[in-house]
């Protein structure tokens, strides 16, 4: 360090009169560092970033129902005891919530840490020395001990806010972590959810099959018997053995992803997938209706738009530790304690010495060090704005979507339950014309095929609907 960087240091002789004792200058002192921990802190206090929200959603709904949920309770809104098992095995076992939480404690630990710097920094030192001096210098040459037990403090003077806009930090950021959490909790809850549906949605496609096989079963032993009689060609035969094995196919599919399905949900209990199994339970009657309510709402809602602006209060914090930075510090050093070249005369009255003074540090050239950290701590803090309103942008479309999705999927269900319906007559009619003589088998099959892939779509439609009905619950935060 060159002279000019070099800090101011006061002399104490200077400052204390001689005779003033220890516990008296220890007395002012506690006095002066009190008044002035609790002085004004240089840098900006934070305000909240003003945002441009839509006073409605697009495609927000009039029939949206009265439902309402507990942001730590929002899956009970589907009544499904299975689901609430299953979401109370991963908030109880998902290891990366456990991970999550060992964040916030490090975050929480992270203040005590900041705040650790407003407190005096109390050691103690006690040495033992056994030394000679050389016989080259006066009154050299002589053998002997020195024994000390001194103890040192020293506590710097928060006079500028440094101190406690570190605290402040350190708070925000252990707030954003507890946000993060949340943000993940509800994140993983909803992918449990999803999954859960998404296997309900599979079993009722499994049982859809599984019931054209039997009947394709039938209509193969039908088929096989008229052939004998003659009725029939072996083409029927073997057109109505294909349809079989097509089906067959299609649910060893299906139980494959079954199985994969199962086995991701395992992963989210936190439980192995050998050990897990949820019961076969068909996906039957209608999601909840969701009102989404107003979408200044989601600031309050969504923990990862909370999360957002507890980072913008810490860097806005460290703006004030940066800007602290140009202002002197001033510590108050002290020392007391015993020293004796006789152990046993160590704890002596005689054996007593102390010191305490101000030190005092004045920042005079840094190199334009301080200029560009207080300037990049500005431009993180500008980040981390841009990064909240992004956020925010990003939770609108998200509802938008999931909204527009719920309006499309209604549609989509009604025109699928009157193909369901057609189909079915179709394949009821092509039969009996087949009986009659008047059709081929290849309308039958074809008749079959598009009833069962009808019914096969509404299944996948009603878990798309319970998807996202999930889907837009994580959207609106968890809680309406």
């Amino acid at each position: 360090m060159t002279p000019t960087e070099r800090a101011t240091h006061m002399n104490a002789s200077t400052l204390f009169p001689r005779g003033m004792t220890a516990a008296t200058l220890l007395a002012a002192a506690a006095t002066m560092m009190t008044s002035c921990q609790n002085g004004f802190m240089v840098g900006p206090d934070y305000q909240t970033p003003g945002t441009d929200l839509p006073s409605s959603y697009r495609f927000d709904s009039k029939k949206n129902g009265r439902s309402a949920a507990k942001r730590d309770e929002w899956w009970r809104v589907f009544n499904d005891s299975g689901l609430n098992r299953l979401i109370t095995q991963v908030r109880a076992s998902n290891h990366d919530l456990k991970a999550g939480l060992k964040r916030v404690e490090q975050a929480r630990g992270a203040i005590r840490l900041a705040a650790a710097d407003a407190l005096p920094n109390i050691a103690a030192s006690p040495a033992a020395t056994r030394s000679r001096s050389s016989a080259e210098v006066p009154n050299g040459g002589s053998t002997g001990n020195l024994f000390s037990a001194p103890l040192g403090a020293q506590w710097e003077i928060d006079l500028f806010g440094r101190i406690r806009r570190g605290v402040e930090a350190a708070g925000a950021d252990a707030q954003a972590s507890q946000e993060a959490l949340d943000a993940l909790r509800l994140s993983i809850e909803a992918e449990a959810a999803s999954g859960y549906y998404n296997l309900r949605a599979i079993d009722r496609e499994i049982d859809i099959v599984q019931e054209g096989v039997k009947s394709r079963e039938g209509s193969l032993k039908l088929t096989q018997d008229r052939n004998e009689l003659g009725a029939v060609s072996s083409l029927d035969v073997s057109q109505a053995r294909a349809l079989l094995a097509t089906s067959k196919a299609d649910l060893a599919a299906l139980r494959r992803q079954r199985t994969a399905q199962e086995a991701a949900l395992a992963v989210l209990a936190g439980q192995p997938a050998s050990a897990f199994a949820i019961p076969h339970s068909p996906l039957s009657g209608k999601a909840p209706s969701i009102p989404a309510g107003l979408p200044a709402e989601l600031l309050r809602a969504r923990p990862d738009i909370r999360q957002a602006e507890r980072q913008l209060v810490a860097e806005n914090a460290r703006i004030g530790v940066a800007t602290a930075a140009f202002y002197p510090s001033i510590s108050l050093s002290g020392n007391l304690g015993f020293q004796a070249s006789d152990i046993e005369n160590l704890f002596n009255h005689g054996a007593r010495f102390w010191g305490i003074g101000p030190e005092v540090y004045v920042p005079i050239f840094q190199g334009g060090r301080n200029k560009a950290n207080l300037g990049i701590t500005q431009a993180r803090y500008e980040e981390v704005v841009e990064t909240y309103q992004q956020t925010i942008l990003e939770a609108l479309a998200e509802v938008e979507i999931r909204l527009s999705a719920s309006h499309l999927l209604d549609t989509q269900t009604v025109a699928q339950r009157e193909a369901v319906e057609a189909s079915t007559e179709a394949r009821d009619t092509a039969t009996e014309q087949y009986d009659g003589g008047t059709a081929s088998y290849l309308t039958v099959l074809d008749a079959e095929r598009t009833a069962l892939d009808a019914q096969r779509q509404q299944a996948l439609l009603l878990g798309a609907e319970y998807t996202n009905t999930v889907n837009l619950i994580r959207a609106l935060g968890g809680r309406w």
